[in-house]
């Protein structure tokens, strides 16, 4: 893993939909633990705002884009489930 070429396109996808889903987990893990007020799912996307600017950071571009890219398919999916079926209550 030394040698390896982190400006990918294809490292930051994969990132990109890991570090929400990690986000989410820990998130459902606090709001059942301490009984808290649930809060709007696609916060969860706010997360991957650390691994883009530590790429931006680094001038990994095309892992930015990446990033980007999977930020914005979880936007479409998580928009998409919160509009049309009632899976993700928003409200």
């Amino acid at each position: 893993m030394k040698n390896y070429d982190w400006n990918k396109m294809w490292p930051g996808i994969i990132l990109g939909l890991i570090v929400p889903v990690i986000t989410y987990f820990i998130y459902y893990w606090v709001v059942s633990t301490f009984g808290l007020r649930r809060i709007n799912v696609s916060l969860c996307m706010i997360s991957n705002l650390i691994p883009f600017y530590m790429s931006m950071n680094r001038e990994h571009y095309n892992m930015t884009k990446g990033i980007l890219l999977s930020t914005i398919v979880l936007a479409v999916i998580i928009g998409c489930l919160s509009f049309f079926t009632s899976y993700l209550n928003i409200l």
